[in-house]
């Protein structure tokens, strides 16, 4: 009797605290049967369900026989809280539902208070930020890939399967219109197999722009078909069609007044893209237009590069273009980046920005080393002085002692006597880059031996280093323009060494390489004839 006065005080307690609860609280007996509840906050239960104390298997799950595995059963049991995430039957809703005990004067769990929270728009704000976090994940791989120097086939392979991937479509691809009119897919995840050229995509829908990729081609905005069915734009194309896809989207690659193609994701599910699908699509065609265009300036830098070699006087354009239209905008590309790399807190970001940095420093270095060279080539005044290597060795060490320290080599210099030569002003960046070179390669903690000596009528001077090597496959073209040794032994712009064997021709000299007696590593020496 007394535990039954004291549930029933429990229950008029709890009513009094449900009737505020915004949420659907309902208290559950022994018997699986709903003793208590705030049902004015439910809708989606019908009335005739109310009446009474129906069981809570029948009334909230919608099943004639008690859940498997039952978590009420489990929290009698045990006297534990639960606390787990169902697609609520009643509504599609997914809710968050909270088991707590109510234990009797016996400690022994009479009741179970079983609340029912509504997290569905939780869940989906959860859900677009995974996707955004994997579309930003996605469009920063693509771009690492695209500054790397990836191929582009294999950078568009890589495109189309992670935008797939990301936004859970079943099919990606890459089209271009050719100059006669016609479409050819490029990339495609989803039609492996299929070599689809315009004829095969429908030759009958290119009807004026009226199907999706025509559309976003011609008017160079985005295109969105969320039901085939309802729009014109998705008509045509036969490879859709008997793939019954629904939804679709096409962005455009390129400029607007000049574009490469499309990329286009299809679905066979109905499905509206929001506007975060569509900016990452957009992005990922933009990280693609740009290595095109990268492409497209490298294949008209290399052809460029072959007509200067014609004459004198384009040697002499390319040297103003280098040092002006090129360099300029490195220069300032290094400074921007230098500033935010400083700013930059996001490690990923500080990667990218740092390839970028190193990039762009290696194209000034090969800018630089090449317009020394094209100088060069046209020198006809050059004044010969007598002088000393002696003090023209020690300042070139002076100059780069900060690059040593920091690498902490251990330099040896031993000039066994003075070496007076007739030289030019020219001759100082022979040593320069030969010690450059030998400190790029040169392991931490390394060593780099500077020698000079006066065998008969010459001098000669030799920088040791222990670094890689050179092998003799490699070592007969190793001072000529343009030309490096595998990159698995040396690597560099393949001007360095050239500007060396200029300017010791210049000088009547001789240069060379040989094999480090000592270890691994080279030894290049230069001789020069001595002053007379």
């Amino acid at each position: 009797m007394k535990n039954e006065e004291e549930k029933n005080f429990q229950l008029d307690l709890l009513r009094k605290v449900l009737g505020s609860v915004q949420d659907l609280v309902v208290v559950i007996d022994r018997d699986l049967r709903i003793v208590t509840s705030n049902w004015k906050n439910c809708d989606s239960i019908a009335s005739i369900e109310k009446q009474g104390n129906p069981y809570c298997y029948s009334c909230l799950m919608k099943r004639s026989t008690p859940c498997e595995p039952c978590r009420l059963l489990e929290v009698f049991t045990t006297g534990h809280c639960k606390r787990f995430e169902i697609e609520d039957p009643l509504d599609g809703k997914t809710k968050l539902i909270e088991l707590s005990p109510i234990f009797d004067d016996n400690n022994r769990v009479s009741m179970v208070v079983r609340h029912s929270k509504d997290i569905t728009e939780r869940k989906d704000v959860e859900k677009n930020l995974k996707m955004r976090e994997r579309q930003h994940a996605a469009v920063a791989k693509l771009g690492q890939q695209g500054l790397s120097g990836v191929e582009l086939d294999l950078l568009m392979k890589e495109s189309v399967k992670l935008v797939a991937q990301t936004l859970d479509v079943e099919y990606c691809r890459i089209m271009k219109q050719e100059e006669d009119g016609d479409f050819v897919m490029l990339a495609g995840f989803g039609w492996e197999g299929k070599e689809e050229k315009a004829e095969d995509l429908g030759g009958e829908e290119n009807d004026n722009g009226q199907n999706i990729l025509c559309y976003t081609l011609y008017k160079g905005e985005a295109s969105v078909v969320e039901d085939r069915d309802t729009k014109d734009k998705f008509s045509g194309y036969s490879l859709l069609r008997d793939h019954g896809q629904v939804s679709g989207m096409d962005v455009l690659i390129g400029r607007m007044d000049k574009p490469f193609g499309t990329m286009s994701v299809h679905t066979n599910q109905k499905r509206m893209f929001t506007e975060d699908d569509i900016h990452f699509v957009q992005s990922v065609a933009n990280v693609l237009a740009e290595s095109i265009s990268r492409r497209k300036n490298e294949d008209r830098l290399e052809k460029y590069a072959q007509e200067l070699e014609a004459t004198t006087e384009l040697k002499v354009l390319f040297t103003d273009i280098l040092t002006h239209d090129l360099l300029n905008p490195a220069n300032i590309i290094r400074g921007f980046t230098e500033e935010l790399i400083i700013l930059e807190d996001d490690q990923s970001k500080q990667k990218l920005l740092n390839k970028v940095h190193k990039n762009n420093e290696k194209l000034i270095e090969m800018m630089e080393s090449a317009a020394k060279f094209i100088k060069l080539e046209s020198v006809r005044d050059i004044i010969f002085e007598e002088q000393d290597i002696v003090p023209i060795l020690e300042k070139t060490i002076r100059n780069f002692r900060d690059c040593i320290d920091k690498k902490d080599i251990d330099l040896v210099f031993d000039p066994v006597c003075s070496c007076r030569v007739m030289a030019s002003p020219l001759i100082e960046e022979i040593f320069i880059n030969l010690l450059s070179n030998a400190i790029k390669y040169s392991p931490e903690k390394g060593k780099i031996i500077i020698s000079s000596t006066c065998p008969e009528d010459e001098c000669r001077v030799q920088i040791t280093d222990f670094g890689p090597g050179i092998s003799d496959r490699d070592k007969p073209q190793i001072f000529e323009r343009f030309r490096q040794a595998d990159k698995g032994s040396v690597k560099g712009s393949g001007l360095g060494l050239a500007i060396v064997k200029r300017i010791v021709d210049l000088h009547m000299g001789r240069v060379g390489i040989d094999d480090n007696p000592l270890g691994s590593g080279s030894i290049f020496w230069v001789s020069l004839k001595k002053a007379k």
